[in-house]
């Protein structure tokens, strides 16, 4: 029977104690080495069986093998440095230390394929990949290089786009890309974000889905929220220039809906 409504996670699920410290940002893993290859699997399993359990349709990994949803993807791309750390201002809100840009971005091989054929290799049921889109990789950067964000974003947009491919090919059903920042640049999204998010996504045959959500749950953005008034009229603009009806994540809670893009 095809299911309506089919339901899925947007995101990270919690991670065991034993793997990292819950409910903390960029937690440092508490396995090594081998045990630590291990440990990621064990949380995977341990996470799609808890999705099963809740009657969950489409499921994902529950990001088990990251410690952040965008720079473990970064920390894998050449020119890159993570010890050349600068301060930013990140989604416009907060101050960070990020690493920077010190020269042409490029992938030298899959990042999440073996993970995903993992996960593929535990279920028969559908499974979503979620990779962060190319305007929030660039949010959440110093650039030192290109020194023009719209020139970073179609770059990491064509290594995206490798890696999707990837990913497709190791038996993933829906690849979702995060952009966050698609809630704070609405002239880039219009300029040039939602067209480096459809080179991402070029020339995949899966199902692909957009998740725009509100970022962590700290005091910078539940600050940022309670200016946004009760309407929230602000997405009007934006949302004329997708293909499909967006859906954002909900002021209120934790639930966030995802739009799949096609």
């Amino acid at each position: 029977m095809t299911r309506l409504l089919p339901t899925s996670t947007a995101g990270s699920l919690p991670k065991p104690s034993w793997l990292a410290e819950p409910e903390v940002l960029w937690s440092p893993w508490k396995l090594e080495g081998e045990a630590l290859v291990a440990g990621k699997q064990d949380a995977l399993r341990v996470s799609l069986q808890e999705q099963q359990h809740a009657g969950i349709d489409i499921v994902s990994d529950g990001e088990q093998s990251r410690q952040h949803f965008v720079t473990t993807f970064i920390e894998h791309l050449n020119g890159v440095d993570f010890e050349k750390r600068e301060t930013v201002k990140i989604r416009d809100r907060y101050e960070a230390s990020v690493p920077s840009v010190v020269g042409p971005v490029s992938r030298q091989k899959p990042v999440f394929v073996e993970d995903a054929k993992f996960l593929r290799s535990q279920t028969d049921q559908p499974i979503k990949w979620a990779l962060p889109g190319p305007m929030t990789m660039v949010d959440t950067l110093f650039d030192g290089h290109y020194k023009s964000r719209e020139k970073l974003a179609w770059e990491f947009a064509k290594i995206l786009n490798e890696e999707a491919k990837e990913l497709e090919a190791a038996g993933v059903d829906i690849i979702q890309f995060d952009e966050p920042a698609f809630n704070v640049f609405f002239d880039e999204v219009n300029e040039w974000g939602i067209a480096t998010l459809e080179r991402a996504i070029e020339g995949l045959k899966c199902e692909t889905a957009i998740h725009i959500c509100y970022g962590y749950g700290i005091k910078a953005n539940t600050d940022w929220k309670n200016t946004l008034g009760s309407e929230w009229r602000q997405y009007e603009e934006a949302s004329r220039s997708f293909s499909n009806p967006t859906s954002i994540s909900s002021r209120w809670n934790a639930t966030t809906p995802t739009c799949r893009w096609s």
